[in-house]
């Protein structure tokens, strides 16, 4: 084995042996192509990562080293036919690009630039999914020798581990951050945008609002209509209450049939006009026939005061409004 790469197999592991704490996937990414490189470097990296969703193939960048990626790219991800190549699960491309008639098919030589030789690696899941490409570009015709295969294999299991890690942190954030059945925030996560929303107007001539929405005789419409029903009336509301989120507000399930709002405005005409737009789309919703309508209470502080009040309290005000509002409501 050569020095090379026994070096390269110690930076790899230091890599791993760091990945639980340290480092986002681009931080991750960028020094597994500069390792490549470094080790070989007659050659260049790069890494296509495949979105789901799209199903296509999208070059990695490094936000904070855009052009450095975007240097290394050398193959248009548009002319890539994942499925094929991805199910050979074997190096892509071979040392003469523009003889191989298996790939020529699946590129467009003319979007290849100034490269004679292109070896390409799947990166697969742990259950054996597509994640990505990593490849390896070089200007000459160039047969890949067993020690800079054996590095690319590294590097594509190294990539497939941080994007796997990346993807279940996702997931995991998103379950600790959103309410499972309305896709809408949950508590924790309402708790923490206020906060950083309390923070960035404590300086400033603005006013936050919360609102606290509830649904009028929620128990009873779940007796009469079951419980799948009334999943269908929260649903509703949420996506509703979805409307309004923006960098200024957002909205929350707090639990069961109770909802809340948090704005900042400027002013305390800005917060009636809120008020007025979210009361308009929560009343008086029909869902098959069966008329649903909502109480809402709001709770309106200016920054200069904010200091002084806990968020609970501040949630405990809008609450006791909406009874308020609730109990006038019935008593007309």
């Amino acid at each position: 084995m050569s020095g090379a790469l026994i070096t390269a197999y110690r930076s790899f592991n230091n890599i791993l042996k760091h990945l639980p704490v340290e480092e986002s996937l681009p931080e991750i990414l960028l020094r597994v192509i500069e390792l490549t490189e470094k080790t070989f470097n007659y050659r260049q990296t790069s890494i296509l990562l495949f979105d789901k969703n799209t199903k296509k193939f999208t070059p990695f960048t490094n936000k904070n080293r855009h052009q450095l990626c975007r240097e290394r790219f050398m193959v248009n991800p548009n002319k890539i036919h994942f499925e094929s190549i991805c199910e050979k699960e074997k190096i892509i491309i071979s040392e003469h690009i523009t003889t191989n008639n298996e790939y020529r098919k699946y590129y467009s030589l003319k979007t290849i630039n100034s490269v004679s030789s292109c070896y390409g690696l799947p990166i697969l899941s742990s259950s054996n999914k597509i994640l990505g490409i990593i490849y390896s570009h070089c200007s000459q015709n160039s047969l890949m020798t067993d020690n800079e295969y054996e590095l690319l294999e590294m590097a594509a299991t190294i990539c497939s581990i941080s994007i796997e890690k990346n993807i279940k942190e996702q997931e995991l954030n998103y379950i600790a951050s959103y309410d499972c059945l309305t896709n809408i925030w949950n508590r924790r996560a309402f708790y923490r945008q206020i906060n950083k929303s309390i923070k960035d107007i404590k300086f400033k001539n603005k006013y936050i609002i919360i609102f606290y929405v509830d649904i009028d005789k929620f128990k009873m419409i779940n007796d009469q209509h079951g419980h799948r029903f009334g999943d269908r009336v929260l649903k509703k509301y949420a996506s509703k209450l979805k409307q309004f989120n923006n960098e200024k507000t957002g909205a929350a399930r707090l639990g069961g049939d109770e909802f809340i709002v948090y704005s900042e405005v400027n002013c305390l005409i800005e917060a009636n006009v809120k008020k007025n737009s979210i009361l308009s789309e929560l009343n008086k919703i029909e869902i098959d026939g069966v008329l649903i309508t909502a109480s809402i209470g709001s709770y309106c502080i200016h920054a200069s005061k904010i200091q002084d009040v806990s968020i609970d309290s501040m949630i405990n005000q809008a609450d006791m409004c909406m009874y308020k509002e609730k109990h006038l409501s019935r008593s007309l």
